[in-house]
C-alpha cells in the first residue's frame, strides 16, 4: 500500500508543470481512505525555481491517485514561476485546484506581479491561470488595493507614491 501512494505521489505532482514537486517538513502523514497527504511544521514545496512556505501543506488526490488539489495553510509565503507568469506573496491560506489551473488565496492576501510590476491585496484574491482573470474580495477593516506603474505622456514610468 505504501509503495503505490509513493508511486502515484511522484506521477500525480502538477503543481507548476512537468517538474518534480519535492515537499519536506517536520511530520508526515498519508490518509488513504482520505485520498490525502499532510505536510505539517515548516513545510516547504518546491518545483524548479517556484516554492511554497507554509505551516501545513496538504495534497488532494482523487480516486486514480492523480493529485487534484493543493491547500498551503497558515503564514503562507509563495513565489510561482511559470512561462508568462512570475508572482510573489503572502497570504493565511493557498488552495491551488490543478485541473482548472486556479488559485485562491485567503487571509491578508497579496502578490505581487514581477512581470508586470502590479500588486494587488484583498482579504481574498482569485487567480485562473487559463483565463487570465484575477479578482479581489476585501474585508471590512481594510479595502481591496491594486497598484500598477503609469506611464506619462512621452512613455516613462512616473515615479509617484504607492
Amino acid at each position: 500500500m505504501k509503495r503505490s501512494f509513493f508511486l502515484y505521489l511522484l506521477a500525480g505532482f502538477c503543481l507548476w508543470g512537468a517538474e518534480n514537486l519535492e515537499v519536506t517538513a517536520d511530520k508526515f502523514e498519508h490518509l488513504e481512505k482520505e485520498q490525502k497527504a499532510i505536510f505539517e511544521g515548516h513545510a516547504h514545496a518546491t518545483q524548479g525555481k517556484s516554492r511554497i512556505d507554509a505551516d501545513r501543506f496538504v495534497l488532494l488526490f482523487d480516486k486514480e491517485g492523480q493529485t487534484r488539489e493543493y491547500r498551503a495553510l497558515g503564514h503562507v509565503r509563495f513565489e510561482i514561476i511559470k512561462p508568462q507568469r512570475h508572482i510573489k506573496g503572502r497570504c493565511n491560506r493557498l488552495v491551488y485546484n490543478v485541473q482548472r489551473d486556479t488559485y485562491l488565496l485567503a487571509g491578508k492576501a497579496l502578490v505581487n506581479d514581477l512581470i508586470n510590476h502590479r500588486t494587488m491585496s484583498g482579504s481574498e484574491i482569485f487567480l485562473d491561470n487559463k483565463t487570465g482573470r484575477a479578482s479581489a474580495k476585501s474585508g471590512h477593516k481594510a479595502p481591496v488595493k491594486f497598484v500598477f506603474p503609469m506611464k506619462d505622456a512621452t512613455g516613462k514610468k512616473q515615479q509617484g507614491k504607492k
